[in-house]
């Protein structure tokens, strides 16, 4: 998985036409990269003793991708920042005070169902809704 997003870069984008792209995947795909980029990292730091926060996924990830100079140049209150947005507005994930911890449609995100059930916006401040 992780071979195959690497190689869908936006050099690789511009070759693809764009009105399949947004006909068949939507407009909201460059999002949802993105929410597969977290989805290992969300899913172990959530289910395991680490701590639960949204910085402690985003370590995790740059961990795991091996990326250094990624987690050296941490900020999260940059662009997956509207991704954690994202997901509590899809109610995937929730706070108990200051705790990160599964939502109500944990289950389904993580499910065999496809993300079709919500679209995301790709502006600044970023949301989701569900729509299914």
């Amino acid at each position: 998985m992780k071979r195959i997003l690497k190689e869908v870069n936006n050099n690789n984008m511009s070759k693809i036409r764009q009105d399949l792209v947004f006909e068949k995947i939507g407009y909201d795909w460059a999002n949802k990269k993105c929410i597969v980029r977290v989805y290992d990292s969300l899913n172990e730091v959530v289910n395991t003793d680490m701590k639960k926060s949204w910085a402690t996924v985003i370590r995790n990830m740059f961990v795991k991708e091996n990326d250094m100079a990624g987690l050296n140049k941490i900020n999260e209150y940059g662009y997956y920042n509207t991704i954690r947005n994202i997901l509590k507005d899809i109610k995937v994930i929730q706070y108990n005070g200051k705790q990160l911890s599964k939502g109500p449609n944990w289950d389904r995100f993580y499910g065999d169902e496809d993300w079709s059930w919500f679209v995301t916006n790709t502006n600044g401040s970023g949301y989701g809704e569900i729509v299914k």
